[in-house]
């Protein structure tokens, strides 16, 4: 349980996003390969990492 004032958690959360930006980056580097495309969704702490038809992996609020 996070227990940081509210700024920290902005901050955390904002480094959360960034972080699942990235993975969602190289989740779209992993299927450009042309082995298969990945499906599904990943719940982080940023956001969901979905794929998304035609647009690839994105990052969306819950």
């Amino acid at each position: 349980m996070f227990t940081g004032t509210a700024e920290e958690l902005r901050a955390r959360q904002a480094q959360a996003r960034e972080l699942a930006e990235r993975a969602a980056a190289l989740l779209n580097e992993i299927d450009s390969l042309g082995l298969g495309a990945g499906g599904g969704q990943l719940h982080t702490p940023g956001g969901i990492i979905r794929v998304r038809p035609g647009e690839g992996w994105t990052v969306t609020d819950r």
